[in-house]
């Protein structure tokens, strides 16, 4: 299964899936403004591997969109409701073919 949530794509992977590499950080993907990100709140763990992030959710979680300082609702979107699993984020891409550039989506 697949969410989005803005320019943040999150992707249901194999329960079986080691990950190893915990965080504190519960800030998924900072927005290109100032002081909005895409948060993971609940019974989570974040995860870093190469780079990439992945999220454990133990009981039940969401990805929120927050104020990065105040941590209150910023309203732009909807917050999407995770049930127990592992997820992989992805901060998603765009490519332009007259420019031939890559970019990551701006919400």
């Amino acid at each position: 299964m697949q969410w989005r949530q803005g320019d943040v794509l999150i992707e249901r992977i194999d329960d079986n899936a080691v990950l190893s590499q915990k965080t504190e950080e519960t800030l998924l993907v900072r927005g290109e403004g100032r002081y909005h990100g895409h948060f993971a709140t609940g019974d989570v763990t974040v995860y870093t591997d190469n780079g990439n992030l992945y999220l454990e959710v133990h009981s039940q979680a969401q990805v929120e969109h927050l104020h990065t300082e105040t941590r209150s609702f910023t309203g732009e979107h909807h917050p999407i409701s995770l049930p127990r699993g592992k997820y992989r984020i992805i901060r998603q891409r765009e490519y332009n073919p007259y420019e031939k550039t890559i970019a990551f989506i701006q919400d």
